[in-house]
C-alpha cells in the first residue's frame, strides 16, 4: 500500500466489512489481517487495541457520510432550497441511494450500536455517523418550525426509523427493492408528510 493513510483506510474498510458480515465478536486483528491479505500483526501496528479499530472504522463512516453530503443537492444556501415537494423527493432520493450503496454501512453501523451503547464516545460518533441533528434542524427552520431543535431531531428520528425498516426491519422483507421507482415514491411520501406538518405549524 501507498501509504499509512491508505492502509488505516483499508483497515477501517475491512472493519466494517467483517462487522456487517459477522457481527463485532467476529473482529479481530487476526481476522482484518486476513481479509486484507496481510501478513499477521500487520493491523496491530496500526491499531493496537479493538476499540482503536472500531474508532477507525467510524470515522471511516463519518467520512463516508460527509461526501455524500458533499455531493448531495442538500449543500445549497436555504434560499436556494427547492419548493417542498421538491426538496422531499431529493431527501427520499438520498434515502433510497443510501439503501443500494452503503448497504455494509448501514448494517455495520447498527451491530455497533447495539455493542458499543456503553462507551459514550464511539456511542455519540455513531449517533452522528449517518444523520446530522443539526442539519436536520437547520432544514426545518428555513421551512418555517416554531421549535427547529425538536423538529430536526424528530425529523432525523424518522428518517433513522425508514432507514432501520427498510433494511434491516419489516420493509425489508415486505417493502419494495431498494433502488426502484417504488422505493423512492414511498420515501418521498414519508418525507413529505413529515415536513408538510413542519411548514403547516409555522
Amino acid at each position: 500500500m501507498a501509504s499509512d493513510t491508505g492502509r488505516h483506510a483499508r483497515i477501517a474498510d475491512a472493519v466494517l466489512d467483517i462487522v456487517a458480515a459477522e457481527g463485532i465478536r467476529a473482529l479481530t486483528h487476526r481476522a482484518v489481517d486476513r481479509h486484507l491479505g496481510l501478513p499477521n500483526g500487520s493491523t496491530s501496528y496500526y491499531f493496537r487495541t479493538k476499540r482503536e479499530l472500531l474508532v477507525a472504522a467510524v470515522e471511516q463512516l463519518n467520512a463516508t457520510s460527509r461526501r455524500d453530503f458533499e455531493r448531495s443537492r442538500l449543500t445549497r444556501p436555504p434560499a436556494e432550497l427547492p419548493a417542498l415537494a421538491e426538496l422531499a423527493r431529493d431527501i427520499g432520493a438520498a434515502l433510497d441511494a443510501m439503501l443500494v450503496g452503503r448497504v455494509r454501512d448501514i448494517r455495520a453501523r447498527y451491530a455497533l450500536t447495539l455493542e458499543m451503547v456503553n462507551d459514550k464516545e464511539i456511542q455519540q460518533a455513531l449517533a452522528t455517523s449517518i444523520f446530522s441533528q443539526p442539519l436536520g434542524a437547520a432544514l426545518v427552520r428555513d421551512l418555517g418550525s416554531a421549535d427547529p431543535e425538536v423538529d430536526g431531531a424528530n425529523f432525523v428520528a424518522l428518517c433513522e426509523g425508514l432507514v432501520w425498516e427498510r433494511s434491516v426491519g419489516a420493509q425489508a422483507l415486505t417493502g419494495p427493492a431498494p433502488g426502484s421507482a417504488a422505493s423512492a415514491r414511498e420515501l418521498t411520501a414519508a418525507v413529505a408528510t413529515y415536513l408538510r406538518g413542519v411548514a403547516a405549524g409555522r
